[in-house]
C-alpha cells in the first residue's frame, strides 16, 4: 500500500514536470507562430486579453514545475543561525526598507526617481561601488587565507573567481571609467551599441539577461533546492558557496523590478516563481518572526510589480529607466553574499590548526 502511494505521487510528479515544461514551449512557440515576437523582445506592457492568458499559462506551467520538484517534501526552515544578533534578519529588512523607500519615491517624487536613474547619476554609481565593494570582500579574504593549508585549492579559486566577476560587473557598470577619465573608445570595442569600452554593449539584450538569469538561478533557485534536498549541504565546498536561504528571500526582491521587459517568457517566470519559492519559505519556516518577514517581502514583491506596470507608463522618463533599480538590487545582493560566504568561510577555517588539507565531506 505504501510503495502505491509512492508511485502515485512520483507518477503526479512526473507529469507536473511534464506539462510545466510543456506549458512554457507552449508559450514560446505561441510567442514565434502567433505574435511572431522575438524571445528577448522590450516595449510597453502588453496587458490584452490574449496576453493575460499567456501570464496565466506561465504562472500555471511555472507553478507545476516547482511543485513538481517539490513532491511531498516539508522541510523545515531556520533562516538564522546567530542566537545574540540576528544579521540574517536585520540583512532582509534592511533591503525591504531600501525597497520601500524606491517605491515611495517613484509614487511621491517621480522625477527624483527618474533623474537617479540617468547613467553617471546615483542607481548606477551605487551598483558600481556594491559590485566593486564584494570583489574586494572577497579578494581579501583570499588573501588572508592564501596560505592556509587546510583550505582546498578550489575554495581559493572560487574566491578569485567571484572578486573577479564582481570586478568585471563593476567596471561594465561604468564602462571601465571611460566617461570619467575621457579616453577615446579602444579599438576592439569601437562600433558596439553605444560606442562605449564595454562588453555586453556588443548584444546588450543578451547580456542582460543572462545577468538576469544567471543571478536569479544563483541567488534563488540554488538555495531554494538546499533547502528542498538538504543532502546538498553535505558537501563542504557547495555549504560553502551556495548562498543560504535568507540571501534566496533578499534575491527574490529585483524580480519586482520590471517594465520594458515585463512581456519577455522569462522574467514573467522568475517574477511568478519567486512569489511562489517565497510562499513555500513561509510554510518551511519553524519561525513566526521569520515566516512574517518572508509573506512581507512576498507582499512587497507583488506590490511593487504591480505599481510598476501600472504607473510606469506615465511616470518613467525612458522606457528602460527601471533597470538601473534592477541593477542595483542585483549588487546589493552581491555584497550581501560576499560578506555572508567571507563570515562563513572565516568561521569554518580561522580557527583550525595547520594540517594536510581536509577532504569534502
Amino acid at each position: 500500500m505504501q510503495n502505491r502511494k509512492t508511485n502515485y505521487h512520483i507518477n503526479v510528479s512526473i507529469f507536473m514536470f511534464i506539462a510545466g515544461c510543456l506549458g512554457l514551449i507552449a508559450v514560446t512557440a505561441f510567442d514565434k507562430l502567433y505574435w511572431q515576437t522575438d524571445i528577448l523582445a522590450q516595449g510597453y506592457p502588453n496587458f490584452s486579453h490574449g496576453y493575460l492568458i499567456r501570464s496565466a499559462a506561465i504562472f500555471v506551467s511555472v507553478a507545476f514545475l516547482l511543485l513538481a520538484v517539490m513532491g511531498k517534501k516539508k522541510p523545515e526552515l531556520i533562516l538564522t543561525d546567530h542566537h545574540n544578533l540576528p544579521v540574517e534578519i536585520i540583512c532582509i529588512l534592511g533591503t525591504l526598507a531600501i525597497s520601500i523607500l524606491c517605491l515611495l519615491l517613484f509614487l511621491f517624487f517621480p522625477i527624483t526617481f527618474s533623474l537617479s536613474s540617468l547613467e553617471d547619476e546615483l542607481m548606477e554609481w551605487l551598483s558600481a561601488i556594491l559590485a566593486f565593494g564584494s570583489s574586494i570582500i572577497l579578494f581579501i579574504f583570499f588573501i588572508k587565507f592564501r596560505n592556509h593549508v587546510n583550505i582546498p585549492i578550489f575554495v581559493k579559486l572560487s574566491l578569485v573567481f567571484l572578486s573577479l566577476l564582481f570586478f568585471i560587473i563593476g567596471m561594465e557598470e561604468v564602462s571601465w571609467f571611460q566617461r570619467i577619465l575621457h579616453f577615446q573608445t579602444i579599438g576592439i570595442f569601437d562600433g558596439n551599441q553605444q560606442n562605449e569600452t564595454n562588453l555586453h554593449n556588443f548584444a546588450n539584450d543578451y547580456f542582460e539577461n543572462l545577468y538576469y538569469g544567471g543571478t536569479y538561478l544563483f541567488f534563488v533557485i540554488l538555495p531554494f533546492l538546499v533547502v528542498l534536498f538538504s543532502s546538498l549541504n553535505k558537501n563542504k565546498y557547495l555549504r560553502l558557496f551556495i548562498a543560504r536561504p535568507y540571501i534566496a528571500v533578499i534575491g527574490t526582491l529585483p524580480c519586482a523590478y520590471n517594465f520594458d521587459a515585463w512581456n519577455i517568457l522569462f522574467i514573467q517566470a522568475s517574477f511568478f516563481s519567486s512569489l511562489i519559492i517565497l510562499f513555500y519559505l513561509a510554510v518551511f519556516s519553524k519561525k513566526r518572526i521569520e515566516q512574517c518577514i518572508i509573506l512581507l517581502t512576498m507582499i512587497l514583491v507583488m506590490i511593487t510589480q504591480g505599481l510598476f506596470l501600472m504607473k510606469g507608463e506615465e511616470v518613467f522618463m525612458r522606457l528602460w529607466e527601471i533597470k538601473e533599480h534592477k541593477e542595483f538590487f542585483i549588487p546589493l545582493v552581491f555584497f550581501i553574499y560576499s560578506a555572508d560566504v567571507s563570515t562563513h568561510i572565516n568561521r569554518v577555517y580561522s580557527t583550525e590548526k595547520s594540517c594536510p588539507s581536509l577532504a569534502y565531506e
